[in-house]
């Protein structure tokens, strides 16, 4: 308990479930593109993934496609389209944030709670 075991379990744990908040996350924006786009080409939604670090799904930002704040919502032409957006990475971080702490009590009780 007291030789530091506990505390690298704890960050393996915590590096986990924030990949598992991530996928989930991409997961909800892409079923999210499924359900909204009339014509997909499929090329932005390729563009949409869990960055390097494994913590954060982005569209690419400035190296991606340029529609992307469009997309969500966000984005000037919003204001002077009918267009407003689709809004999926909001809504797949707010489904994300109140599940959260389930997913969390998931992942500890089959990989972790065995380890203390």
């Amino acid at each position: 308990m007291f030789d530091m075991r506990s505390s690298a379990i704890m960050d393996d744990y915590i590096d986990e479930l924030e990949e598992n908040a991530a996928e989930k996350a991409l997961a909800d924006i892409k079923d999210i593109y499924h359900m909204s786009f009339r014509h997909p080409t499929g090329f932005y939604e390729s563009n949409v993934r869990v960055s390097n670090s494994g913590t954060e799904v982005t569209d690419g930002g400035y190296s991606g496609p340029v529609y992307g704040p469009w997309l969500e919502g966000v984005g000037s032409r919003n204001a002077t389209t009918r267009f407003k957006g689709y809004h999926a990475f909001r809504i797949a971080a707010e489904k994300v944030q109140r599940e959260i702490e389930a997913m969390g009590y998931r992942l500890f009780d089959t990989n972790y709670q065995d380890r203390f």
